[in-house]
């Protein structure tokens, strides 16, 4: 199992957060926007470098996200961290991050997509981090999204994180909450930061990849065992995953994929949560113990992602 786990201490309105981009270059109509909604209720910091898109994909060179990363973990005022973008980039930088740094600056990491490979990483260091929205994302989320960050940030009580699931496997099960984005959790298979998936409830959402792709990447994990460690399984939202209507090749729709590769497996599984890339992304403690009710529609805290 994942170590005994470090929850970083709550955060209050007004409180200092950095934003940083330790994947590709932020967007600035969108990071504006989403930038607007955090300075409302905390005072956010962020060197505006970070808006100057010349690497490419990749938001600065390796050394400079690198060290911008480690200079927001470091900051004593700073109460929690929030990523401006996903893209790509973590991965390139991740091996070189101390994990001790998580533990002994431990505060609230918020961020999804390629953030699966900077929240694992705190999960094997032992601190709880959140899968939520990035800044460049919250502008456009509903309220009822932003709450739910909110509330994740600055309340100790655990509480129900979804419902109105939809079971594919009956059952219910407890563990502690990891996975990310499907692709890039991926890419943890076989190395260093992979959270130990024991009895874990595993939860995945996508954007961009075909069907096939898809079962491609589900196989993987059966065939890596990823299926029969973990207790769970919880599907997000799979965004532009189905195949274009003037494709060469036919092809079943993205879910039909999903529920004949899941439908076979022997732990309950859970279809139709609101996070990731679509118009919903839902909080949720990426490390903390949860329960998934199947047969309910309910996935939720035991512990909260703060103390």
């Amino acid at each position: 199992m994942l170590p005994s786990l470090i929850r970083p201490a709550r955060l209050l309105p007004g409180d200092v957060v950095r934003v940083v981009a330790p994947s590709g270059p932020v967007f600035a109509d969108a990071f504006a926007a989403g930038l607007a909604v955090l300075a409302a209720r905390y005072d956010v910091r962020y060197d505006p470098a970070i808006l100057d898109n010349k690497h490419g994909y990749l938001a600065a060179p390796d050394d400079q996200r690198r060290s911008a990363l480690i200079a927001a973990l470091e900051d004593r005022q700073a109460r929690a961290l929030f990523m401006g973008r996903g893209g790509y980039g973590l991965l390139r930088i991740a091996a070189r991050l101390d994990s001790n740094r998580f533990r002994r600056n431990a505060k609230p990491m918020v961020g999804f997509s390629d953030g699966t490979v900077l929240l694992a990483a705190a999960a094997v260091a032992g601190v709880v981090s959140i899968h939520g929205p990035v800044v460049s994302q919250l502008g456009r989320l509903p309220d009822e999204d932003r709450l739910a960050l909110f509330a994740l940030l600055e309340s100790t009580e655990p509480r129900t994180l979804l419902t109105n699931l939809e079971a594919l496997r009956q059952g219910s099960a407890r563990g502690p909450l990891v996975g990310g984005n499907l692709e890039v959790f991926s890419r943890l298979l076989g190395t260093p930061l992979l959270p130990d998936l024991e009895g874990a409830i595993l939860f995945f959402e996508d954007v961009g990849e075909r069907p096939y792709r898809i079962d491609r990447l589900l196989t993987h994990f059966e065939l890596a065992g990823v299926f029969s460690a973990v207790a769970g399984v919880v599907v997000g939202e799979l965004v532009a995953c189905d195949e274009p209507a003037d494709a060469r090749v036919s092809s079943p729709p993205v879910m039909d994929v999903v529920r004949e590769r899941l439908s076979r497996l022997s732990v309950p599984v859970a279809l139709g949560a609101p996070f990731g890339h679509g118009r919903r992304n839902v909080a949720l403690p990426y490390g903390a113990t949860v329960v998934l009710d199947a047969q309910a529609g309910t996935l939720t805290a035991l512990e909260a992602a703060v103390s």
